[in-house]
């Protein structure tokens, strides 16, 4: 049975392995933070669009994403509901505003929802509670937006706006990149914070089909129906979309993207130094074995182990200290952060690897060396 050797050298120096898991620990929660970021940028892009059922989506020409969504004539809704495979064509009207703080007096920005209150369709809010919005000026405000928009309760009244509110119902949503709060209310009432805009003038229209209906078909046939200052889109084509807009466009997950990459080279680097350390030290014992016939495949396999180790087990301590700042997180920003089961495989994996790679590159001078060179 052979020693073993990268147990031993591991143990031996127990300060070196402790500096070699503390970087790769802090790799793990950089990593961990910035996917958990990135997942709920992904989230919050659709945040409001999962809360309704609906199969194709129609936009205006000018839809960016959900904070530009430009506007339409709700015609359009009337003509796509002709078409036999559509079941329900709703309407829904996206914009922000703000919104006064009645303890401070402060505003903030506010999404504002607008919805035809004879329907229920958003899941977030009850039927009882749409139809408190029937009323001019009565709004519905969600319990998860940001403290700063202050006290949060039924009777409330407060501004959007230049126009008085009140608070006739509350509901769980959650905050996004692009919204620190959301608020419901009638689309009448939408189109008064947005005069001259009226009623008639939408953000968007929800098509849910009859069951069995073929969605790319119907929405080829929407298509070649209606004229062409909207846009037709399958559900999953506009939720691709959106996402898209907030990893790809925006600065938002091209920065949490690039702190991936940059986590791992800060945690290869530190691995790095520790190994070739640990590797300088122990030259001549390395010269030994290979002079006692001990292949360089061997002392690769040594430090490799090594390597492995120190990722797997400085991964622990990583994943305990980013579930902490993930459960702070979601207590005090209002944002959904989930790590789940396959984001900490997937980084307990890059753990390894990055310290593999770490060892590798540290046994170049082993390598390159003959026996006798080593003890000089």
């Amino acid at each position: 049975m052979r020693t073993p050797l990268a147990w031993l050298n591991l143990w031996h120096d127990k300060s070196r392995t402790a500096t070699a898991l503390a970087g790769t620990a802090f790799a793990v929660i950089l990593v961990l933070l910035q996917l958990g970021f990135f997942k709920s940028v992904l989230f919050t892009a659709t945040i409001l669009y999962d809360q309704v059922d609906f199969d194709v989506v129609i936009t205006s020409v000018r839809y960016r994403q959900m904070l530009k969504t430009g506007y339409f004539d709700k015609q359009r809704l009337t003509q796509a509901a002709e078409v036999p495979e559509v079941r329900n064509a709703l309407p829904l009207s996206v914009s922000l505003q703000l919104y006064r703080n009645p303890e401070t007096g402060k505003k903030r920005s506010i999404l504002l929802v607008g919805i035809d209150p004879r329907r229920h369709y958003l899941k977030m809010v009850t039927r009882e509670q749409v139809q408190t919005v029937l009323q001019p000026d009565r709004v519905l405000l969600d319990l998860d937006s940001r403290p700063e928009y202050g006290p949060r309760y039924v009777g409330l009244q407060s501004e959007i706006g230049d126009r008085r509110v009140q608070v006739t119902g509350l509901f769980h949503l959650g905050c996004g990149f692009g919204a620190d709060g959301t608020v419901v209310t009638s689309d009448e009432t939408f189109a008064n914070f947005f005069y001259p805009r009226t009623i008639n003038q939408i953000s968007l229209g929800l098509l849910q089909l009859n069951e069995g209906a073929d969605v790319e078909a119907t929405v080829g046939k929407l298509r070649a129906t209606l004229p062409a200052d909207v846009v037709v889109q399958s559900r999953a084509e506009f939720l691709a979309q959106e996402e898209r807009y907030w990893t790809v466009k925006t600065s938002v997950g091209i920065i949490f993207g690039m702190g991936v990459v940059v986590a791992l080279m800060v945690g290869t680097a530190i691995v790095y130094q520790v190994l070739a350390a640990d590797i300088a030290k122990r030259m001549p014992e390395y010269a030994t074995l290979k002079a006692m016939g001990y292949s360089s495949g061997y002392l690769t396999s040594v430090i490799l182990t090594q390597a492995a180790v120190i990722g797997a087990i400085g991964f622990v301590p990583g994943w305990i200290l980013a579930c902490g700042i993930y459960a702070v997180t979601r207590a005090q920003a209002n944002i959904r952060m989930e790590m789940g089961i396959v984001m900490p495989c997937i980084v307990f994996v890059l753990s390894v690897l990055m310290c593999c790679v770490s060892g590798l590159a540290s046994l170049r001078k082993v390598h390159s060396a003959a026996p006798a060179e080593l003890f000089t």
